[in-house]
């Protein structure tokens, strides 16, 4: 059994990020279709520092556990989705005690088992390779980026002389912009990423999920309750409740099962496994809620005067960039045997 609480400094955090996506929700689709964030929701971002919640005091952050920064990222992301995510995302650096300004992209292998093979090589001090999509939001004067050694994924530091970014081709996540990174020159090893490091990138990661889930059940849910069909309230049809209801357990549950390997990571327990799970478990209820928005809404959830149908390509986009879900599906096979968690991105 787990318990936590959220202390007074994380509810104000939480709260400020909701606050703040509620502000920049009406600029979500001009976002989306110029390719960014305007520049004044950015500074602002910066100056609330939000996007220091992940960044140990140390380097200028906050010094937030996971289970703080997760609650305030799906509080933004509930609110403005892909500003959210745009703003947010890109700052997976920060995770492993980066200071700002600096670029990530995942190259490696993966962990415990899973074979795919590594985009980005590191050998000796020097890294080889490219990421087809990388969330690195803009160019950075430097790059953490993950790459497969000869004994593991390993992390490196590499500055922007080494690293060549190019427009990509996605279906969604607009604001954010699309990048394919090409790394080739000398890099400054930093140790492994082994399952402390994944077990923390999987929890950073799973909050957007949530985010989505729940702006998409809220949109879904008043839309029904305003719609009328043969002189009733669309919602008062089981067609239409029932899908809603099963959206709101599968967000809850998913989200329940993210606190706790948020907290037991925080105890400083192994939670690797869970945190994978916990991922998969985001992934399926944000892909339900939004596919669920669409259907509520009919023929309207595929015109772009809702957000539905974005909503839905931004889910798939953010699930290529944090691993597949059929990958993450075999994670709790590896609950009795660890070492038969294959398909762990």
């Amino acid at each position: 059994m787990f318990r936590f609480d959220w202390d007074d400094d994380s509810t104000a955090v939480a709260e400020l990020a909701r606050d703040f996506g509620r502000g920049a929700a009406a600029q979500e689709r001009a976002a989306a279709e110029g390719g960014a964030v305007p520049d004044g929701l950015r500074a602002q971002a910066k100056d609330l520092g939000l996007l220091d919640l992940a960044r140990s005091a140390e380097h200028g952050g906050l010094g937030l556990p996971a289970l703080a920064v997760g609650h305030a990222v799906a509080s933004l992301v509930a609110e403005a989705p892909g500003i959210g995510t745009a703003l947010l995302l890109p700052e997976a650096a920060s995770l492993f005690g980066e200071g700002p300004g600096v670029g990530f992209a995942d190259g490696g292998q993966g962990h415990l088992g899973y074979r795919r093979p590594g985009e980005l090589r590191l050998a000796g001090s020097r890294v080889d390779g490219s990421v087809a999509f990388a969330a690195v939001g803009q160019a950075s004067p430097a790059y953490l980026l993950i790459a497969a050694g000869d004994d593991g994924d390993r992390f490196c530091r590499v500055g922007a002389e080494a690293v060549e970014l190019s427009p990509a081709s996605a279906m969604g996540l607009g604001a954010m912009g699309s990048f394919r990174l090409r790394a080739s020159g000398d890099a400054q090893p930093l140790g492994a990423c082994a399952a402390m490091e994944r077990t923390a990138l999987f929890l950073y990661q799973a909050p957007f999920f949530h985010g989505y889930a729940r702006a998409a059940l809220a949109y879904a849910r008043d839309y029904a309750a305003q719609r009328k069909a043969f002189g009733r309230l669309i919602g008062s049809f089981q067609g239409i409740a029932f899908p809603l209801a099963e959206v709101a357990m599968e967000g809850e549950a998913a989200e329940l099962l993210w606190q706790e390997a948020a907290w037991r990571h925080g105890q400083g327990e192994d939670a690797f496994v869970l945190a994978a799970q916990a991922l998969r478990a985001a992934k399926d209820a944000a892909f339900l809620a939004v596919n669920t928005c669409v259907g509520t809404l009919g023929g309207h959830g595929f015109v772009d005067d809702h957000p539905a149908e974005r909503w839905l390509r931004d889910v798939e986009t953010l699930s290529a960039l944090s691993g597949q879900r059929q990958a993450l599906a075999q994670a709790g096979i590896a609950i009795e045997t660890r070492e038969e968690a294959e398909g762990i991105a």
